[in-house]
C-alpha cells in the first residue's frame, strides 16, 4: 500500500473543501483508510467545518463508500444528522435525484433514522419506481422507523416477496408501525415458516401493547403446535401484562384454548387469575383435561382464602384430575381443608381409596402426614404402599414417615421387594407437567413397565441415543422441543419398527395429527389417560404389558 503523507492529505482536503471541489475532495478521501487514526479524526473535523451544502453530499458519499469507516467512527453519521437537521429539504431533494445505489441507500437510512418529516411520501415513491432489492429493503425499514402507517399495505406486500431479506425487513417494519392493521397483516403471515413465525411472535412480545398482546393471545388457538408453544412461552415471559387478555379466554368453551390458557396463567402466578379459574371450575367443565389444567394452575397460585373450593376436585370421577386437585390442596393446606379431607376419608369406602391414591400420586406430603392419624386413610395408604405404588413413591413416603416418627407404621409395610415385578419393558415418558409424569409413573408401574420420566424433551432425546427404550410416550405441547419435533429427532436414530412412539395429547387437531404421522409417530392417544388406555395402546402395537398379561392371560391387555 502506498504510504500517504499525513500533512499533504489534510492540506489537500482543506484546499478542496475551501474551493468546493467535490471531485478532488472525494479523490483525497479515497486514501482515508491508509492514514492513521489521528489523521482520520482530523479529516472528520475538517469535514464538520465545511459548508453544509458541500459537506452533506460528501459525507453521504463517504459513508456509502466506506461502511467500515462509518461503523468505526459513528461521529461521521452524527455530523450528517446535525447538518441535515438544518437542511432537511436538501436531503429530501437528494433522495429524489440520487441514482447511485450505495448513496441512495445511505440517504434512505438517514431519512428513517432521523424520522425526517416529509420523507415518507418520497420513500413510497421509491418503492414504486426502484426495483433494486437493496434499496427496497432500506426503504421498507425506513418507513417502519418513521412510523408511516399509510405504508402498511405497501410494506405488507413484501411479506410475500419471495426474498427472505425483504420478508424479514417487512416483519420488523410492520412491528415498528405497531398499528392494529400492521399486527393483523403479521398475524396473517403466521404458519408459513417456523423461523419467520418466531420473529413475528417476538415482534408482538417486544411491543407489549394491548393490540400486540391480543394477537399473541390469539395464537393460543392456532392449529400449529410450534406456534402455540412459542406464544405460551412469550406470554409467560410477559407476566402480569398478559393476564387480563388470558383471563378473557376463560369465558370461551374451546377446551384446547382453555387448557393452554390455564397452563400459562399458572406459570405466570398472578393471583388475579384465581377467582376466574375458580369460577370456571364452579361451572363444572365437561372436559377432564380442562379440569386437570385448572387444578394444576391453582396449585401454582397463592390460593389461601377460598382454598376449600379445591376439595371438590378430590371427588372428580377422573383419577388424573383428583391427583391435580390433591397437589393443589397440598400447596395451600390449611385447617379448613384438613377438616374437610378428614371427613371425606373416615367412611373407609371408595372415596377413601380415591383420596389416598390421589395423595400418593400427587406427592402430597402435608396431606399425607395430616391424614395418617385417620385409621381408614392409614390402612388404605399402607395397603397401597405395600402392594401397588411405584418403588420411588414407596421410598418417598417411607422416608417421610420415618422422619416424622412413624417407624411402627413403616414396619407394617414390611419387605415389599416381592411385590415389585421385574419389568420387561423400559418406557420413556416425556411431558412438561410434573403431575402428568407422576401419573405416568404409577400407571406404567401397574402394567409391569419400568418408566423413565423426562420433564425436558431435550434430555429424552439425548437419553434415547445412549439407552434405547422399548417405547416412548410423549406429550405434544412442550416448550423448546414439542412432541412432533421430538419424534423427528428420535426418527433420525430409529425407525417406527425399532422404537415405537405414542403421542399422548389433549389436542385433536388435524394439522398436529398429520404432522405427527409424517414425523413418524406410531399411535396417538388423548388425555386423560389411565393404565388401561396405556396398556391397550401397547397391546395394539404388539407390545404386551407384562404385569397385565400375567394377571389374567385370558383377558385382553389393558
Amino acid at each position: 500500500m502506498t504510504q500517504v503523507n499525513a500533512k499533504d492529505f489534510i492540506e489537500e482536503l482543506r484546499f478542496d473543501i475551501r474551493e468546493k471541489d467535490m471531485i478532488k475532495a472525494k479523490l483525497v478521501l479515497s486514501k482515508i483508510e491508509s492514514v492513521d487514526d489521528s489523521i482520520r479524526k482530523l479529516a472528520l473535523f475538517e469535514i464538520n467545518r465545511a459548508d453544509d451544502q458541500f459537506a452533506i453530499p460528501l459525507i453521504v458519499s463517504l459513508i456509502a463508500e466506506y461502511r467500515n469507516l462509518a461503523r468505526t467512527y459513528p461521529q461521521l453519521r452524527e455530523i450528517l444528522y446535525a447538518k441535515a437537521l438544518y437542511h432537511p429539504q436538501m436531503l429530501l431533494s437528494m433522495l429524489t435525484r440520487e441514482s447511485r445505489r450505495e448513496n441512495r441507500v445511505v440517504l434512505v437510512e438517514v431519512a428513517g433514522e432521523m424520522r425526517l418529516e416529509g420523507a415518507a411520501s418520497q420513500l413510497m415513491g421509491i418503492l414504486n419506481e426502484d426495483g433494486d432489492e437493496v434499496v427496497i429493503k432500506a426503504v421498507v425499514m425506513a418507513l417502519g422507523m418513521i412510523g408511516e402507517t399509510a405504508a402498511t399495505t405497501a410494506i405488507s406486500e413484501y411479506l410475500y416477496s419471495g426474498s427472505l431479506e425483504l420478508t424479514i425487513a417487512a416483519i420488523y417494519a410492520l412491528g415498528q408501525l405497531a398499528s392494529p392493521t400492521a399486527f393483523q397483516r403479521l398475524a396473517e403471515k403466521l404458519g408459513a415458516d417456523p423461523d419467520l413465525d418466531i420473529m413475528i411472535l417476538d415482534v408482538f412480545a417486544t411491543d407489549q401493547s394491548p393490540a400486540a398482546i391480543d394477537r399473541l393471545n390469539e395464537v393460543l388457538s392456532s392449529h400449529y403446535a410450534h406456534l402455540r408453544n412459542v406464544a405460551k412461552q412469550r406470554l409467560r415471559e410477559m407476566g402480569g401484562k398478559a393476564v387480563p387478555s388470558l383471563i378473557g379466554n376463560l369465558l370461551h368453551d374451546d377446551p384446547d384454548l382453555l387448557i393452554h390458557t390455564l397452563n400459562v396463567l399458572g406459570e405466570i402466578g398472578d393471583e388475579s387469575a384465581i377467582v376466574p379459574i375458580r369460577k370456571l371450575l364452579h361451572n363444572e367443565p365437561k372436559n377432564a383435561n380442562v379440569r386437570f389444567a385448572a387444578y394444576e394452575a391453582l396449585g401454582m397460585l397463592p390460593v389461601e382464602k377460598g382454598a376449600f373450593a379445591l376439595a371438590q376436585g378430590l371427588a372428580d370421577p377422573v383419577q388424573n384430575v383428583r391427583a391435580a386437585a390433591a397437589a393443589a390442596i397440598d400447596r395451600n393446606y390449611n385447617t379448613m381443608l384438613a377438616a374437610g379431607l378428614k371427613n371425606m376419608v373416615r367412611s373407609g369406602g371408595i372415596e377413601t381409596r380415591q383420596v389416598t391414591e390421589a395423595v400418593l400420586n400427587g406427592g402430597c406430603d402435608a396431606i399425607f402426614l395430616d391424614l395418617l392419624e385417620e385409621k381408614s386413610f392409614q390402612a388404605c395408604a399402607l395397603d397401597f404402599l405395600s402392594t401397588t405404588v411405584h418403588p420411588d413413591v414407596r421410598s418417598r413416603f417411607v422416608d417421610l414417615m420415618r422422619k416424622n416418627g412413624h417407624d411402627a407404621l413403616v414396619a407394617r409395610i414390611g419387605d415389599t421387594n416381592g411385590n415389585t415385578p421385574s419389568a420387561a419393558l423400559t418406557v420413556f415418558a416425556v411431558d412438561d407437567s410434573k403431575m402428568i409424569l407422576n401419573i405416568y409413573r404409577g400407571a406404567l408401574h401397574s402394567l409391569g413397565c419400568a418408566p423413565r420420566l423426562f420433564e425436558f424433551p431435550a434430555e429424552a432425546v439425548k437419553a434415547v441415543t445412549v439407552d434405547k427404550p422399548d417405547v416412548i410416550f410423549t406429550d405434544l405441547n412442550m416448550p423448546e422441543i414439542n412432541g412432533i419435533e421430538l419424534i423427528r429427532e428420535v426418527r433420525r436414530h430409529y425407525d417406527k419398527t425399532d422404537l415405537p412412539i405414542i403421542m399422548v395429547t389433549t389436542q385433536n387437531e388435524t394439522q398436529d395429527n398429520d404432522a405427527a404421522t409424517e414425523a413418524g409417530v406410531n399411535k396417538i392417544l388423548h388425555k386423560p389417560f389411565t393404565a388401561e388406555n396405556l396398556g391397550n395402546a401397547l397391546n395394539a402395537l404388539g407390545i404386551i404389558p407384562p404385569k397385565t398379561e400375567k394377571k389374567d392371560d385370558r383377558k385382553a391387555v389393558g
